[in-house]
């Protein structure tokens, strides 16, 4: 605690004194972490806070100014790329960036954060000017020994599952008329579905629910949408999805998503929801 407290002060001192801050280069270091839901690559900036990247699935990479010094207020971020403190200036490329979101406490950027990836790789520095109220602060960020850490973070978004939850937890077929087979497009969808829900360990039971119009007899209707809904769990069973998480169950022409000639096509469908459970 004493150390965290001297930490703060030796900032706030800092900043008071010269516009200008940058971290102990001894702890200069990129940290990865992550799993198959994120991957993280963070810098510690001192007392100030924190530099991180993150990547989730079917999300672009963002990163992620956090300050932690309770007297410190963020009211405007602009960034830049810069030369590593041995490298002669002019070397630095024309990349700027801005915030897409920011608060008194978190400035985050999207837009051209693959572009500040690409110089990272290449050895530059950051360098961020922040508008706090009564000061403005020239925070730079380097870059050490990098080359392995951006590996590792590479690797941990090469492990990540091909949907997020919200993309993976439903998903709706529809169908022509009379027809039982998914479309090349959602069995090309059931594939990589069928890869996340092998991923993710804390999906536990998969309802496969079958839907159809009122065109047909009960009796007929309701074997038509057991039909569809087995034709989805044929091809999940296919792409490797154990049998015995998926649940099919065949509705007919009851529960109708909507009513009217013009809007049978939304009624002819098989739904998907995955139930997922932590461990």
């Amino acid at each position: 605690m004493m150390t965290s407290l001297s930490g703060l002060w030796l900032t706030l001192a800092l900043l008071a004194a010269s516009p200008q801050y940058t971290p102990a280069m001894d702890q200069s270091q990129w940290q990865i972490s992550g799993d198959q839901f994120q991957c993280q690559m963070q810098q510690n900036l001192g007392a100030m806070g924190t530099l991180a990247f993150s990547k989730k699935p079917a999300r672009a990479i963002e990163m992620q100014l956090t300050l932690h010094a309770a007297h410190l207020e963020l009211q405007d971020v602009q960034g830049q790329v810069v030369s590593a403190g041995w490298q002669p200036e002019q070397m630095a490329p024309a990349v700027q960036f801005s915030p897409t979101f920011i608060n008194a406490k978190v400035a985050r950027f999207i837009e051209q954060v693959p572009l500040v990836m690409q110089q990272l790789q290449q050895g530059y520095w950051l360098q961020l000017m922040l508008d706090m109220p009564g000061q403005e602060v020239t925070l730079t960020v380097p870059n050490l020994k990098s080359s392995q850490a951006l590996a590792e973070f590479q690797s941990c978004i090469d492990g990540l599952l091909p949907l997020s939850w919200a993309q993976a937890r439903e998903f709706q077929l529809f169908y022509p008329i009379n027809k039982r087979q998914p479309s090349a497009d959602d069995a090309a969808y059931l594939k990589t579905l069928a890869l996340y829900i092998q991923q993710d360990k804390a999906v536990k039971k998969v309802l496969i629910d079958g839907y159809t119009d009122d065109m047909g007899s009960s009796i007929a209707n309701r074997v038509m949408s057991e039909e569809r809904a087995d034709e989805v769990a044929s091809h999940l069973i296919e792409f490797g999805v154990n049998k015995n998480k998926l649940e099919i169950r065949a509705h007919g022409n009851r529960y109708p998503a909507a009513t009217g000639d013009q809007t049978e096509s939304h009624n002819r469908r098989v739904l998907i929801r995955l139930i997922r459970t932590q461990s």
